[in-house]
């Protein structure tokens, strides 16, 4: 029997989130979208595993490095 830290209403309402937050925001990582839903990023894998939703495909690291805006963080110094 597996165990589930929360209960079904509340695992509804984080694929829910996750959903509307992948509409709205169609390039955010998927870190982000586990952030917003309010769950860690491995309860969203298990959604995907089970076909309820698709996460974005991971950033690779010079993805995510382009997404940072050093001129601006260096400029506030």
């Amino acid at each position: 029997m597996k165990r589930h830290h929360y209960k079904e209403e509340e695992y509804d309402k984080f694929l829910a989130r996750a959903i509307e937050f992948m509409k709205k925001k169609p390039d955010a990582s998927r870190a982000r979208v586990a952030m917003y839903a309010g769950v860690g990023l491995s309860v969203l894998e298990r959604f995907e595993k089970e076909g309820k939703l698709t996460l974005p495909k991971p950033m690779t690291k010079k993805q995510a490095r382009n997404k940072y805006n050093w001129a601006d963080t260096l400029g506030k110094l």
